[in-house]
């Protein structure tokens, strides 16, 4: 038995800290969102072909003017300096482009010059889920579709031939991807700051408990540990003992209870769907409670309640079964 603020709040500072990452993690997404195409383009962030979770850059070379209309919705191939990749958007949203294209139909890769950089979203051909599970973004018959219009060889090089990436197709980050990022990220820190007073108001707490323990116990304020071999009552497998009717746990948790003081005290089992613990519940004057939580050790949970019956005049039931 000793004092120790890191052992007993080591989960809940962790568990601030982990919040912290991830929450570090979400707020470098959602900055990505902000910025421009160029601007996140020059910081290395450029789609390869492949899945991006959060906004990634283009630097447009050529567009087809031709869209491909599939569900309500408008697809345009696109070429960049990794490939050629289909873009989701309405022709409201990418007029520029058209336009430009429009001026210059014949000219190849005409939007190089302008240094055109969009900032946007990946879409895989599918998402796998849990269990084997798997939504499709992109169909077979809408891939098909891609196939034909990149055959046509609108954006088809001379040379080397740029390949198709019908696995993937992009979108412009739109307002609503950077509102739900923002939300987000303003949740995982708001859990983390949480976290973090939770385990400065545990520190307060047993920062108390160790005061009181001071103050009943003086002689053995430097030596806890002799109190474990004076003590009425000890059980190590619980972590509790009973000395001059005062009642002290000093496992994860740590208490110091003045016996005298309880109205009612009343042991619970816990079960659920894979252990069963036990708790101890402490009933004081003005609503106030305090509970304790004790390990799956029923002999030793026993003991204690025939001790403290018989010893401490409480009147503890169990009506459950050992």
């Amino acid at each position: 038995m000793h004092k120790g603020y890191v052992r007993r709040t080591i989960f809940l500072w962790g568990s601030a800290l982990i919040w912290v990452l991830i929450g570090v993690f979400f707020f470098s997404g959602t900055v990505k969102g902000y910025m421009g195409g160029e601007s996140l383009y020059k910081a290395g962030d450029i789609y390869h072909l492949n899945d991006a979770g959060t906004s990634v850059a283009i630097r447009v070379l050529d567009i087809d003017s031709e869209a491909l209309t599939y569900d309500g919705k408008e697809y345009y191939l696109i070429k960049h300096e990794k490939g050629v990749t289909p873009l989701q958007a309405q022709a409201k949203d990418i007029k520029q482009l058209l336009d430009l294209k429009k001026a210059n139909p014949n000219d190849w890769e005409h939007l190089k010059q302008e240094n055109i950089y969009l900032n946007v979203r990946v879409t895989p051909e599918v998402t796998k889920g849990r269990r084997g599970s798997k939504t499709v973004h992109i169909p077979a018959v809408l891939i098909e579709a891609f196939t034909r219009q990149y055959r046509k060889g609108t954006l088809l090089p001379t040379e080397d031939a740029v390949p198709l990436d019908f696995l993937h197709y992009l979108t412009l980050t739109s307002f609503i991807n950077r509102l739900l990022e923002t939300g987000v990220t303003l949740f995982v820190f708001l859990l983390a700051l949480v976290s973090f007073y939770s385990a400065y108001r545990r520190v307060r707490t047993l920062k108390k408990e160790y005061e009181a323990f001071d103050k009943e116990f003086p002689r053995y304020t430097q030596n806890m540990k002799a109190l474990l071999m004076d003590a009425d009552f000890n059980d190590p497998k619980l972590k509790v003992l009973v000395k001059d009717h005062k009642f002290v746990c000093y496992n994860k948790d740590f208490r110091v209870i003045k016996l005298k003081e309880v109205r009612n005290v009343d042991v619970r089992r816990q079960k659920t769907k894979s252990s069963v613990t036990y708790a101890i519940d402490f009933a004081f004057g003005g609503n106030k409670n305090v509970t304790i939580q004790l390990k799956n050790r029923p002999e030793n949970v026993r003991q204690l309640v025939e001790y403290l019956n018989e010893k401490e005049g409480t009147k503890i039931s169990l009506p459950f079964q050992w």
